[in-house]
């Protein structure tokens, strides 16, 4: 075999020569190279890539630790040449004693011969790291060292000339090199600025940087942590969050959430944190980097797609929270939370009207509000609207027969071809279904209340066990195709009825928690932990634990939810389960020109307890009315108000009355129990079961109208005994 080497010469090679020395440097390379068998790689992390001014400021850190280095030398040469010259006076002055003068001389020239040879084997040992231009001036070095450690052999160091002598011999020996080794100090011009150095990453790579500065160092947040698995998402970036095994889990994680936005310099509305399925000391980090929700998100119009309702777009934009109203376990309970203003009723009534639009469900709707103005949509959508405990107890009882109901029912049912319940037609072959599947023929049944709080805090339906009854509707309602959608302003357990279970089973599948500012509402529901708190300002904003994420999403909305009600279709319940919630319910479902009727006429009686009712709705000219003296007749009532008790009498008797039927509610029962004789205020509170302040109130505006007087402390009666 022929070889041209460089020259162009070519030279005979022997093949198998070069075989065998081909097989050795496979073997080395092959022993050196480590078994990847058995080698346990962990995930790969994400790189850590140097900004120029970081890279600038790293050199200069290097060249200062070497310059640092460097000027220890002199000090250490000079301190070793003074611990020579000790260590040879005194073995010059051993010898003197057991050899006298002639044994001192050869030992002092022993040492010089050692001090020169050791000085010179390290000058040649360290000849590599002696820069070029000291090589010459380092045989100074060696020569003045030899000499004064001779010196000091022969004569002794301590006195001051030799320790002026080496001082000074070492200053001026060593003066170039210090000089040379000067630790630099260089400005801040010298440097890139952090602007340019920004300019130069992509948005990943520089939150990478600050993540690996600020969260993950020593000391730090998470101590250790690992960013890998970099995703580029349309709007975000996202990553996985490895930390070491034991030092942390997801809760801990997302507990420092803001000040690990801070480290990244994000806002922490922009920072979504998941649990991972792979490690419970991973979770997944997403970083927003284009804003899809701060604009709003516009309500198109009722969606209902295969048993789950779509409300709104997660912030990373990928994919949307749902409402899941039935799924492959059967019907599903709801939880929406939030301060007023937060959107939850919004979010009430979008879920609602999805429902409506699926033509499978039957929507009730009790609002804890008395008035019921928690939600017009609902109340205009609804198949059955009540509002104030005696409304929502009614609700309540019905759909408790209606449990009741449709436990006979489904054991008489099976599944049909689509799916759907049909009528068992032989018992023997046919088994009976195991959960309703809201369909036409037996629709869903949704009940939505809204102002929760405030139905778990009436005395009234406390008395009645309104929480426990509620709780159990909410356990075994699902495989009755019977569930509760509750919205409420808070996730703490006084919203619930100090019922820990009953905020838990709703919020098993479907919770949609809104802003809240009470920053010790954080709540591990679900199994996720989430914290209103952190949520932004502004209508929409909510974590959803629907989809099985811990995103923050924005529900759709528009200011006419309305307009999309007189497009819905309505179905009306099953046979069986309408005739056993018919005596619940209003035979005729209220007109709502009678609903604002008896507003306007309700409010009208409140302005005639102030006695400030407005001019237009009193008569222009009011006769005057005829008083006995004495009685004392409240400006906003009129002659109508006055009847003649003794039309014989030849002095006018008159006294006032009021149309009873106008008045509130409580001041009707308290004024009955006045007729009946009871005249104590605490007898008058414990008949009609009210409590003594709002019996106080009551009796109050009574005797604003002239119905009732005081006569002693807590003691009162109608005022007709006094004028009879």
């Amino acid at each position: 075999m022929t070889r041209t080497d460089r020259t162009g010469t070519s030279a005979e090679v022997d093949s198998n020569a070069l075989v065998v020395e081909l097989a050795k440097q496979i073997t080395r390379a092959s022993e050196r190279a480590p078994s990847t068998e058995l080698a346990v790689r962990p995930a790969a992390p994400l790189m850590r890539k140097l900004s120029p001014r970081a890279a600038a400021l790293e050199r200069q850190r290097d060249q200062a630790d070497r310059a640092r280095r460097a000027r220890r030398t002199p000090y250490l040469a000079a301190a070793a040449t003074a611990a020579t010259g000790y260590a040879g006076w005194g073995l010059a002055e051993l010898a003197h004693l057991a050899a006298g003068s002639g044994g001192e001389g050869l030992t002092v020239a022993g040492i010089g011969l050692l001090s020169a040879t050791t000085a010179t084997a390290l000058r040649a040992a360290f000849r590599a790291r002696i820069p070029d231009n000291w090589r010459g001036r380092s045989w100074c070095v060696v020569g003045g060292t030899t000499a004064w450690v001779t010196a000091a052999s022969a004569i002794g160091p301590a006195n001051w000339p030799m320790t002026a002598l080496l001082a000074g011999g070492a200053a001026l020996g060593w003066a170039g090199w210090m000089r040379q080794h000067e630790i630099p100090t260089p400005g801040a011009e010298t440097l890139p600025t952090p602007q340019d150095d920004e300019e130069e990453q992509d948005l990943g790579d520089r939150l990478a940087r600050r993540w690996a500065e600020n969260v993950s160092g020593k000391g730090q947040l998470l101590p250790g942590a690992m960013l890998t698995e970099r995703l580029d998402l349309p709007r975000a970036i996202r990553w996985t969050i490895q930390t070491r095994p034991g030092t942390a889990d997801f809760n801990e994680v997302f507990a420092r959430r803001s000040k690990i936005a801070g480290g990244l310099g994000v806002a922490a509305n922009n920072l979504l944190l998941e649990p991972s399925d792979q490690n419970e000391s991973w979770c997944t980090m997403t970083v927003i980097v284009k804003d899809l929700l701060s604009g709003g998100i516009a309500y198109t119009g009722p969606r209902y797609e295969d048993g789950r309702i779509p409300l709104g777009p997660f912030a990373d934009g990928e994919g949307e929270m749902q409402y899941v109203a039935y799924d492959e376990v059967g019907c599903r309970n709801g939880l929406v939370t939030g301060e007023p203003g937060s959107g939850k009723s919004a979010c009430l009534e979008a879920v609602g009207l999805g429902l409506k639009h699926s033509g499978v469900w039957n929507v009730w709707f009790g609002d804890g509000d008395p008035e019921g103005g928690s939600s017009p949509v609902l109340n205009d959508i609804s198949d059955w609207t009540e509002a104030g405990p005696q409304g929502v107890l009614r609700q309540l009882e019905a759909v408790e027969e209606a449990l009741e109901i449709r436990s006979l029912l489904k054991s008489t049912l099976t599944d049909g071809p689509d799916g759907t319940p049909v009528p068992i037609t032989d018992p023997q072959t046919q088994q009976p279904i195991r959960k309703l599947k809201p369909s036409e023929a037996v629709p869903g049944l949704q009940w939505i209340l809204d102002e929760l709080h405030r139905l778990t805090s009436d005395p009234w339906l406390i008395e009645r066990q309104f929480v426990p009854r509620l709780e159990r509707v909410v356990r075994i309602g699902r495989k009755y195709g019977v569930v509760v959608l509750v919205g409420t302003q808070s996730l703490l357990a006084p919203d619930y009825g100090n019922s820990t279970a009953l905020r838990g089973y709703l919020a098993a599948i479907n919770l949609l928690a809104f802003r809240n500012q009470n920053r010790s509402e954080a709540a591990v529901v679900g199994g996720l932990s989430v914290a209103p708190s952190t949520l932004p300002t502004g209508g929409g904003y909510c974590f959803a634990t629907a989809g099985g994420r811990l995103s923050m999403g924005r529900v759709a909305w528009a200011p006419d939810l309305g307009r999309w009600a007189n497009d819905l279709p309505d179905l009306p319940l099953d046979r069986d389960t309408d005739l056993a919630t018919a005596r619940f319910r209003p035979e005729i479902p209220r007109d709502p020109a009678a609903v604002f009727a008896e507003q306007q006429r309700r409010l009208q009686t409140w302005r005639s307890t102030l006695g400030s009712a407005p001019q237009q709705l009193t008569p222009a000219e009011p006769q005057a009315p005829m008083s006995r003296p004495g009685l004392v007749i409240p400006a906003a009532l009129t002659a109508d108000n006055v009847i003649a008790l003794h039309p014989l009498s030849p002095e006018p008797v008159a006294v006032v009355t009021a149309d009873l039927e106008a008045l509130p509610r409580r001041q009707q029962l308290v004024y009955a129990a006045l007729i009946d004789g009871h005249r104590r205020t605490g007898d008058i509170a414990a008949v009609i079961e009210q409590k003594p302040p709002n019996v106080v109130k009551a009796l109050n505006a009574l005797a604003e109208v002239g119905l009732v007087r005081k006569v002693a402390h807590g003691q009162w009666q109608p005022t007709d005994e006094q004028t009879g």
